[in-house]
């Protein structure tokens, strides 16, 4: 089964629905895979690939394998990670070198293809959409709106960390992602879960939509 969940952030680690829904996919003792955003920037990848861990151990969740995807491996070698995970990380960092880095490994078929978990955090969530449409953000190394193809995962689009966006951000450059294609905003600690093409959001969001969007072409 095919389950993606789309998260923006957890400050205080995981919230108790963020763990009802994976531990009702996944028993323990399986194998975990964290790709990361940067692939070259290695100190932080394996930092924050740590705090992941432990966010998922204080709640009795475990792994009998992990593997980082990041350019210390083979193409070869990562996809050999991703056919056999049982639970995925795509993290959160740089979105658009995030996808770049996807696109050079190959990865996206491996993803696409797999039947497990697999789990974005900020700019993993906004990856992992079919068309991701996303939105400027001078302060996020995004200087313009850019719409490009994801990993092919969700038909929808995020825009994560709501709660901490600015009023110009929030009314100028989402609502103007907003013409192009509907945007869940999400808050820190929010999350949505889908399974088999039914979306259930968990916590705050907020939902940014022009019924005459214009039509994003494929």
């Amino acid at each position: 089964m095919k389950v993606s969940i789309l998260t923006s952030g957890f400050p205080n680690g995981f919230t108790d629905d963020f763990v009802k829904c994976i531990k009702e996919y996944y028993s323990n003792n399986g194998s975990f895979v964290f790709i990361a955003s940067d692939f070259s920037g290695h100190s932080k990848t394996d930092k924050y690939a740590d705090v992941t861990l432990n966010m998922f151990s204080k709640k009795g969740i475990a792994f009998d394998e992990v593997n980082v995807i990041d350019d210390r491996i083979t193409n070869e070698k990562a996809v050999q990670y991703i056919e056999k995970a049982d639970v995925i990380w795509v993290s959160g960092g740089n979105t658009l070198e995030q996808i770049k880095y996807l696109k050079h490994y190959n990865l996206i078929p491996a993803l696409q293809s797999r039947e497990c978990i697999i789990i974005g955090m900020s700019a993993g969530s906004i990856n992992m959409a079919k068309k991701v449409v996303l939105a400027k953000d001078i302060n996020d190394n995004i200087p313009e709106l850019s719409i490009y193809d994801g990993i092919g995962l969700v038909d929808i689009n995020i825009e994560p960390h709501l709660d901490s966006a600015s009023k110009k951000h929030i009314e100028e450059d989402i609502y103007e992602a907003s013409q192009f294609a509907t945007i869940y905003g999400l808050y820190d600690n929010s999350f949505i879960k889908i399974v088999d093409d039914k979306m259930d959001i968990f916590g705050e969001y907020f939902k940014y939509e022009n019924i005459e969007n214009k039509t994003i072409n494929s």
